[in-house]
């Protein structure tokens, strides 16, 4: 008997010092470790709420070119903690140290036992076909030599509302008929994310102000 009990407060120590490291490393979990709760599907679903559900569902097809190796390896790796992230969630010079800082997380809770029933961290390759692929497909940001455009009521609401989830869409990046669609799309996404969805109205002048600077039939 006595052999049973130091065998468990030897696996009890294990789990302590595993979740230890981990909050350490991630302050974020503390408010779920302390209440005893676990969202979703375990790790993932803690993650995703530690993040603060900042990434809405996404459908992988939804993703530009998406059986490409890149999209394949977002999807393989980067669901397994949280939601499919988009490339237009950051700039390509924003997206290097995102990828790195994931990557080190990975292997901090390969490293501290929280790994269970998920895939190994990323190879180097397997990093930079990541990385690429989010680089080629990022967010074109709204260039400073257009800052006089955002003095219209529909460029402040546009700047408002949509810098809240990431950087400023260049409004070129799709063509006037196609923002409409876009806009729908973003407030379905900041309904699932709990976040105060602008107006009838307001939307109506982020899309007239983005439909009047957006891509013209020539390219731009």
């Amino acid at each position: 008997m006595k052999k049973y009990r130091r065998l468990a407060a030897c696996i009890l120590s294990v789990v302590c010092v595993s979740l230890a490291g981990f909050v350490l490393y991630f302050p974020g979990a503390r408010p779920c470790l302390a209440q005893g709760m676990m969202y979703g599907d375990g790790t993932r679903g803690m993650m995703q709420h530690m993040m603060g559900d900042i990434l809405p569902p996404m459908n992988p097809q939804q993703l530009p070119d998406p059986n490409s190796k890149g999209a394949v390896l977002l999807q393989q790796f980067c669901t397994q903690c949280h939601n499919l992230p988009g490339p237009g969630l950051h700039t390509a010079a924003q997206w290097p140290p995102v990828v790195d800082r994931m990557v080190r997380r990975m292997y901090r809770m390969g490293g501290h036992g929280m790994m269970m029933g998920m895939n190994e961290p990323p190879t180097h390759d397997q990093v930079a076909a990541i990385d690429s692929y989010l680089q080629k497909h990022s967010m074109k940001p709204f260039s400073a030599e257009k800052s006089a455009a955002l003095e219209t009521p529909g460029a402040r609401a546009f700047k408002d509302v949509c810098s809240q989830c990431h950087a400023l869409p260049d409004p070129e990046k799709h063509a006037a008929r196609e923002w409409p669609a876009v806009v729908d799309r973003m407030k379905g996404y900041m309904e699932s994310m709990g976040k105060t969805v602008p107006k009838e109205k307001e939307l109506r002048e982020i899309v007239d102000f983005l439909q009047k600077h957006g891509m013209r039939k020539s390219g731009k």
